[in-house]
């Protein structure tokens, strides 16, 4: 497949999956993948499942969500300026081959394992959100990854980081067997330069060795995931629908 595809598949996969614990649908067609129903804006509204799908389907695809949304252009190259969203960011896909991983260097105190109960998937979201954003204010608990739903969609795995038992760090590994999308990688601010980051997504990749892995960069994760062994394989462009400005 080709490795743009192959990125937009592994991120359609965990869209997919993480939707379903909220039990939104998301379907493909016509090379784009979508959501049926406003939800969180941290879920993508659509994204194209390879480069050239024209702007007008990607904003089309997102009519009737409400305003403030998110799109994802795989191939990087379409303009969504006039259908009224903005270029928020542009972001490599990277592919990695499969391969067994080292267990990398060990860091004291650190753990990383799965969620297996309600109350761990509720302080990986909490993490989650203060990692990401700095905050958890405006944060209401379950609405980005229902505690007891988010256990029982196969495929999905959040795993949680904590350093001397205090939570640290997030990450999602999504698998279909055919390929494992890394998500939400993140760390808070206090624990990171530790190589917690390199740890969670380790333990991703540890999920399904046998597969191609694949994910969307930062340019802060960057780094991390060249010297794991993930190449670049071409720029995405992630477009924001602003909802309405406050009177």
């Amino acid at each position: 497949m080709d490795p743009v595809a192959l990125a937009a598949h592994g991120e359609s996969l965990w869209h997919r999956l993480g939707l379903a614990a909220l039990g939104v649908d998301w379907v493909e067609e016509d090379g784009v993948a979508r959501r049926t129903q406003p939800t969180t804006p941290v879920f993508l509204a659509a994204l194209s499942l390879r480069a050239g799908v024209p702007a007008a389907a990607l904003a089309g695809a997102v009519a009737g969500l409400g305003t403030e949304l998110a799109v994802r252009d795989a191939g990087g190259t379409e303009d969504l300026g006039p259908f009224g969203l903005v270029l928020q960011a542009r972001e490599p896909w990277m592919v990695r081959p499969p391969a067994s991983s080292g267990p990398g260097p060990a860091v004291a105190g650190l753990e990383v394992a799965p969620c297996r109960t309600p109350a761990e998937v509720g302080l990986f979201e909490r993490t989650s959100m203060e990692a990401f954003t700095g905050s958890t204010a405006g944060w209401a608990p379950g609405t980005i990854h229902p505690p007891a739903a988010s256990l029982r969609v196969p495929g999905l795995t959040l795993l949680l980081a904590r350093l001397h038992g205090d939570p640290v760090g997030t990450a999602i590994a999504a698998t279909d067997g055919t390929v494992l999308n890394v998500g939400g990688v993140a760390v808070l601010e206090t624990a990171r330069g530790q190589g917690v980051g390199t740890q969670l997504t380790l333990a991703c990749l540890a999920i399904a060795p046998s597969l191609p892995a694949v994910l969307s960069s930062s340019d802060q994760g960057h780094p991390l995931y060249r010297g794991l062994g993930f190449t670049d394989a071409g720029l995405s462009a992630l477009w924001w629908r602003p909802g309405p400005r406050a009177s």
